[in-house]
């Protein structure tokens, strides 16, 4: 194994792999922190100590890995996921407080670990697995006013992790900036983009905004076929110049991928992981086709042998020595097969483009509007509901 820090091809970069001792290191860091976190939360020494294990051990579930291995370090932070606030943050420690409550025998009910936002229903392309297909539009429902009440609420029930969506929430980039700008304190913002129109620039001001990462979509290493599913033939382009832009600015990366029966082979996913590699990105998260927006009714789920591969491929890109140099993967699959959905006011909801609060982007029944309920009513309907599709464990 590599000791020490990877460095990418770029100077400036917003991303970079910590692997051997130096990631050793980072991690002994990160469990005196939560430790020091569960003794605060617990007074008694040895019921955190006990509490610590039960995190752990919850942890490594969730991410079903055996300890990290290596992290991503974004600025000054170093992330596991880009589901987890970076660490050192008071969001990081927000965060695990919350793990902490859900595996301690207090009565203190823990908050969501994030919400995802769609600010707008604008969006220039036409893609074929567009959950908010249904909401696509050149209007938009939610006023700038309506975007800062609702972030307001977020913010208010202790929410430390905001991912902002749309449509394209590039399109509205004035209110976006003024949103990061208004809630960065204390939060890890992540911008959940196409990438479309991302100069440079607009990657500097985010950054100074206080954004902590983009996820941007990639649904295929080959250029014709992803813009084939974006329905633009400029669609791989701007997913590159992004990358590129975010890097440049100190934004944390991800390839968001949405793995196609047809795309999930051994070559394909190879030859994504060396593009990721090449670009120099952080996280590739993986996420199954689902029967959402355009999708409605179709029959795309993939079959028990894609799964297994995926599975694989998660497993092996995050332990094995011989991919120690690409990027982290994650793969929110693997632990719903596992512990259930962390959806419909477990761990995190979705408000889409309208205000309407859901169980996840793919189980959309609304359980009120962001603009008129308190999120915390919204949660209590979502846990009653539970998930449409997948169990909901609520202890966990």
């Amino acid at each position: 194994m590599k000791d020490g820090l990877i460095q990418r091809h770029n100077q400036n970069s917003g991303s970079n792999i910590i692997t051997g001792t130096r990631a050793n290191l980072v991690r002994i860091c990160i469990l005196i922190n939560i430790l020091s976190l569960a003794v605060a939360a617990n007074k008694n020494p040895f019921i955190a100590i006990k509490t610590f294990g039960r995190v752990l051990k919850k942890r490594g579930t969730v991410q079903g890995l055996p300890g990290a291995v290596k992290f991503i370090k974004a600025g000054r932070r170093y992330f596991l996921s880009e589901n987890i606030p970076g660490w050192p943050s008071a969001a990081f420690n927000g965060f695990f407080r919350d793990e902490i409550y859900r595996s301690s025998e207090q009565q203190k009910k823990p908050h969501l670990s994030t919400i995802i936002f769609a600010i707008t229903s604008r969006c220039r392309l036409g893609c074929l697995h567009c959950y908010e297909w249904n909401n696509i539009s050149h209007n938009d429902k939610l006023t700038s006013e309506n975007l800062r009440e609702i972030i307001c609420k977020i913010k208010e029930y202790g929410v430390n992790h905001i991912q902002l969506s749309g449509g394209e929430p590039l399109e509205r980039f004035t209110d976006l900036t003024g949103l990061i700008r208004f809630s960065s304190k204390g939060t890890d913002l992540w911008l959940l983009t196409s990438g479309f129109g991302l100069t440079l620039e607009k990657a500097q001001e985010l950054r100074n905004a206080g954004l902590t990462g983009a996820d941007i979509s990639l649904d295929h290493w080959e250029e014709d076929e992803h813009n084939r599913s974006r329905n633009s033939s400029k669609s791989f382009y701007w997913v590159r110049e992004a990358v590129r832009n975010c890097r440049e600015a100190g934004i944390a990366t991800t390839l968001s991928l949405c793995a196609f029966r047809s795309f999930v082979t051994h070559e394909n996913l190879l030859k994504y992981a060396d593009l990721a590699k090449e670009w120099g990105i952080g996280f590739i998260r993986i996420l199954e086709p689902r029967e959402a927006g355009r999708y409605k009714g179709k029959d795309i789920a993939l079959g028990s042998e894609q799964i297994d591969l995926l599975e694989r491929f998660f497993q092996d890109f995050n332990t094995s020595d011989k991919f120690i140099d690409y990027p982290i993967v994650t793969y929110p699959g693997y632990n719903q097969r596992r512990m259930g959905c962390f959806g419909a006011g477990n761990r995190y909801l979705y408000i889409d483009s309208a205000g309407e609060i859901h169980a996840c982007p793919f189980c959309q029944n609304s359980a009120g509007n962001a603009v008129h309920v308190k999120i915390e009513d919204a949660v209590s309907t979502l846990r009653d509901n539970g998930c449409q599709k997948y169990k909901l464990n609520t202890t966990e």
